[in-house]
């Protein structure tokens, strides 16, 4: 073998690299592991000594101090060989799905309607209105942005007023000249459009750092715009959902300094203490407090429970009132809306944390509000322009352009901020500090700098401008955002996936290895090794591209594993047959491999294409299988083919046998004379009858449609105990009434058992209420409490009425454009569109019998069959298998006829070719059906449908490879040779 030692030096450095990615999964275990003992022993001090939240109970209370044990702990040194930090360490370790682990996912999607008409300052034209109206309406059926719709429309109404006029006002003519043409008004809001979703974008990343979750992901969706948020962990619903919609809210605040109001603050401490504990503020009390050693440290605490938690700062005058720990920032905002506590402080002092602290403390600033209302003089509004630049000794800035009326509040602002001593000014988002320049002289031309902490590097303060300037970019656009697709997933539901998806695969991989021993006996060992090794590979690869493993991706390493053994089954039949045609070992395993290389990598690139169409396409856990399904197919051709091929020639070198049968299989497949051509319009009719039976059921049965393609709410719930679901099923009917009495009809269903059920309904489904979220979740808790079962909401699933057709169109188009694809490169690879035609026959043959199925069974089979975005998964999947046994038969086909196409009968040679294919086509597909069927039985409810698909689609694709998709290109061809001679 040519280059024997790159390619070994080239595999182990591999590994090496795999198992330095894959290390930081167990370092951090082990780190959490510490920091699981060392919350238990906290927990259980506080429970015991009765200390302030001794009365939760200890699991909460556990993972409380985890969750704060490891946020203080992010900057910890904890891989000292390589010198990582646990924050390091979780970033580059194999991140899990949201299935696996528990979680929340979210889609926003940024009201481009709102912002348009934000940007007319809300004008009542009545073609304007028309025009917002239509493209709306017009939204739900087509894949068009609501910009060009909004075109559109404004086209259709025909108005006697220019579009400049609508948006040309006092706030907004230097973004909308006068006298532009409708085209330049649309190119401006698409740009205005574009720019809300991405300053939307970054908002929601700063938002989701309080909620102190590890591997966090904030993404803009491609084509759609919309904004996926991935947060591993949580399972607050109610405040995430709250953290996500809030619209962003950027204001400018003078400020008091610390010397000003710290009396004030001093009297609530006080006046805190007394309201929460009035036992202690009795004169016998206050004479033991003017003895230092009077009261007992914890009575001190609870006298003083505001200065228990902040710490003043009265050593520099400056607006910072204090300092506290970052973890106890959400405990002083509830003692600090205490009603005791407002009287004391006033309707002029407001108190607001910084928003990113670059250590495990914040500071806390005094905010002046002159109106008392909670009015700023000065917002995001009036903010025109924002960018990153440099200043004259070239220190990093923010440059900000404001409007005339914000040049003049901005000028008077800070006119008295530098008369009085160069106070400070506070630029704030959502409530949170993000800057507080010190001002030095008045800035009256609506143009400012804002510069950063001297504390901080180069690289610290141009990453710092650069996210203030896109703040206070989107602080100008006031876009709401609107939860269009939300799945949650508990964390106990999570582990369940984990422990039934790792068993059920590692029996499934024990079955294959054994089963490939027997088969071929040492080279069954050696395709073992491989196999083995692929897995490290892919494994590996998905953690250093950080990419996430999911339940449906653990299916795709399935796929993986088939194909894997797929490559293998193919040259090792090669070689056999190329040794009972009396060649030599080695000679034989040379032209095995080269004649199995077409095949191989014909069947793997048309998989590859369908597992590209299924990335762009899906989304979420679907893209983490098309993910997982690329990765593994170059993993599989590396292992399969160079890893399996240095063994052996290793062995062939070192004068060693190499046996590639048993005994027991020797002859088994070698004699075949099966007549598949003779016998095709039979399989016709029957694959005919199946497809009619189909299609009768579609018309009666209907498909059960998940809430992708329809819109709604789903929830998976587990009792205690079994309940009687016609009684949930009431109790949902009661609670789904919407305020006009009209009723959800919900659907409730059994999974495994009467004990865990599914909800499906639409109710509020077009609800443009703020809270509507809130109002179904509501819904549900409350129908679930009257079975009087303790009960837990495993899984939550809300998808709006307007994702969902673009979920329909999205599988509509990545079928059709998959099954475009296959037929281009087989028609460029056979140089005949004979096989491209036979092979989408096929394949379309395929999937109307994986659909057909799921109509007739979907009513009887006790487990889920629902028509979501999985199960478009597994339609894809379907054609790229059938398609990959296709290729693999073409191959053979071609091959043959380029051999006896002018010596012997065609219909002998096709059916020669069919049967000489036999062994690895029924070798494959059991191996691959044994592995999804033992995923089948072993592994959770919430992934049967998506194996069963896949168990059909195996099944079928297998058939059509040669009943259906040979025959195909007979019956099309008038001859595929030149006449036999």
């Amino acid at each position: 073998m040519q280059n024997k030692s790159a390619v070994l030096l080239f595999t182990i450095l591999l590994a090496i690299a795999a198992l330095y990615t894959l290390s930081f999964n167990w370092v951090a275990s082990n780190f959490e592991e510490t920091a699981e003992k060392q919350a238990e022993f906290v927990a259980d001090s506080i429970i015991s000594s009765g200390a302030v939240g001794a009365n939760k109970d200890r699991e909460s209370l556990v993972k409380e101090k985890k969750r704060e044990f490891l946020r203080d702990s992010a900057n910890a040194e904890v891989y000292p060989v390589f010198g990582h930090t646990y924050q390091e360490v979780k970033e580059n370790e194999l991140n899990l799905g949201l299935d696996l682990r528990g979680g929340m996912s979210v889609t926003l999607e940024v009201s481009i309607p709102d912002l348009i008409k934000s940007l007319s300052d809300y004008s009542d034209n009545p073609d304007f209105v028309s025009a917002i109206e239509k493209a709306l309406a017009a939204q739900a059926n087509s894949n068009d942005d609501y910009v060009t719709l909004f075109g559109d429309a404004w086209a259709d109404q025909n108005s006697s007023v220019e579009l400049w006029r609508i948006f040309h006002n006092m706030e907004s003519k230097d973004l909308f000249p006068a006298k532009s043409t409708d085209d330049e008004i649309i190119a401006i809001l698409r740009s205005e459009a574009e720019t809300a979703i991405n300053n939307t974008e970054n908002i929601i990343r700063k938002r989701i750092d309080q909620f102190g979750v590890a591997q966090p992901n904030v993404q803009k969706m491609a084509f759609s715009g919309r904004i996926l948020v991935e947060l591993p962990g949580v399972d607050d619903r109610e405040r995430v959902r709250k953290q996500l919609k809030t619209t962003a809210n950027l204001e400018f605040w003078e400020t008091f300094n610390n010397d000003e109001i710290f009396s004030k603050v001093a009297a609530a401490n006080n006046a805190l203490g007394r309201a929460l504990n009035p036992e202690l503020f009795t004169p016998e009390m206050d004479s033991l407090a003017a003895d230092s050693a009077g009261l007992t440290p914890e009575q001190q605490q609870l006298r003083s429970p505001l200065f228990k938690l902040l710490q003043p700062q009265l050593q520099t005058v400056s607006p910072v009132v204090g300092y506290a720990l970052t973890k106890d920032t959400d405990d002083l905002d509830s003692l600090f809306n205490h009603p005791a506590v407002l009287a004391e402080l006033g309707p002029n002092l407001r108190l607001m944390w910084e928003s990113s602290p670059t250590t495990t403390v914040s500071a806390l600033y005094a905010i002046r509000d002159d109106s008392g209302k909670g009015k700023a003089k000065l917002d995001g509004r009036n903010i025109v322009d924002s960018s990153v630049g440099y200043d004259e000794v070239g220190d990093v800035i923010c440059n900000m352009t404001m409007d005339a009326e914000g040049t003049g509040s901005w000028g008077r602002m800070t006119e008295e901020a530098a008369n009085d001593g160069n106070r400070i000014v506070c630029v704030v988002l959502d409530n949170k500090v993000v800057s507080a320049p010190s001002v030095r002289v008045p800035i009256t031309n609506g143009r400012s700098q804002i510069s950063f902490g001297s504390g901080q590097t180069v690289e610290e303060k141009l990453s710092e401008a650069e996210d203030l300037s896109s703040l206070l970019k989107a602080g100008s656009l006031p876009a709401p955002a609107k939860i269009v697709d939300e799945v949650s997933v508990g964390a106990q539901l999570g582990q369940s996936n984990i422990n039934a998806g790792l068993y059920s695969f590692l029996i499934a991989l024990f079955v294959i290895l054994v089963y490939m021993i027997f088969y071929y006996k040492g080279a069954g060992l050696v395709a073992d090794i491989a196999l083995i090794a692929n897995l490290f590979f892919l494994i590996g690869a998905l953690a250093s591209l950080k990419a996430a493993l999911t339940l449906p991706g653990i299916a795709g390493i399935v796929l993986t594993i088939g194909m894997a053994v797929d490559a293998n089954v193919l040259i090792f039949e090669r070689v056999r047959e190329e040794m009972r045609n009396g060649k030599s070992l080695g000679v034989a395993v040379k032209e095995g491999y080269g004649k199995a290389y077409s095949a191989i990598i014909d069947a793997n690139i048309t998989t590859l294409l369908t597992a590209i169409v299924l990335f762009a396409f899906g989304s979420g856990p679907i893209r983490g299988f098309a993910t997982t399904l690329i990765i593994g197919i170059f993993t599989s051709l590396f292992s399969a083919i160079v890893l399996t091929r240095l063994i052996f020639f290793s062995r062939l070198e070192n004068k060693k046998s190499i046996s590639f049968t048993s005994n027991i299989t020797k002859n088994w497949f070698t004699n075949s004379k099966i007549d598949f051509v003779g016998k095709r319009k039979t399989f016709y009719i029957v694959s005919g009858l199946i497809v009619v039976a189909g299609i009768a059921s579609l018309s009666m049965n209907g498909l059960n449609k998940g809430i992708d393609f329809t819109g709604g709410t789903t929830a998976d719930v587990t009792f205690a105990s079994p309940v009687d679901v016609d009684a949930v099923r009431g109790y949902c009917e009661e609670a789904f009434t919407e305020e006009n009495g009209a009723k959800a009809n919900p659907i409730v269903q059994t999974k495994d058992s009467n004990a865990s059920i599914r909800i499906k309904t639409n109710y509020l489904i077009g609800s443009n209420a703020d809270d509507v979220d809130e109002q179904i979740t509501s819904a549900i808790e409350s129908a679930m409490e009257k079975t009087g079962v303790e009960f837990t909401i495993d899984r939550y699933n809300k998808v709006d009425d307007t994702i969902s057709d673009d979920f329909q169109r999205g599988a509509m188009y990545a079928t059709i454009f998959s099954l475009i694809v296959i037929f281009l490169y087989l028609v460029f690879r056979f140089r005949k569109w004979q096989f491209g035609i036979g092979a989408l026959v096929a394949m379309v043959h395929d999937v109307l019998i994986v659909i057909a199925l799921f109509s007739l069974l979907w009513k009887v089979m006790p487990f889920t069959m629902e028509i979501d975005q999985a199960f478009i998964a597994a339609i894809l999947t379907v054609i790229g298998y059938s398609i990959n046994d296709t290729v693999v038969v073409f191959d053979r086909i071609r091959e043959y006829l380029g051999l006896y196409g002018s010596k012997r009968e065609e219909k002998d040679i096709i059916n020669d070719a069919l049967n000489s294919t036999l062994g690895r086509t029924i070798n494959t597909s059991l191996s691959t059906f044994v592995v999804l069927l033992t995923i089948f039985v072993l592994g959770g409810d919430n992934i049967k449908g998506f194996v069963f698909a896949l168990m059909v689609g195996v099944v079928v694709g297998t058939y059509s490879s040669i009943f259906i998709a040979t025959p195909s290109v007979i019956d099309l061809s008038k001859r595929l040779t030149p006449e036999k001679k």
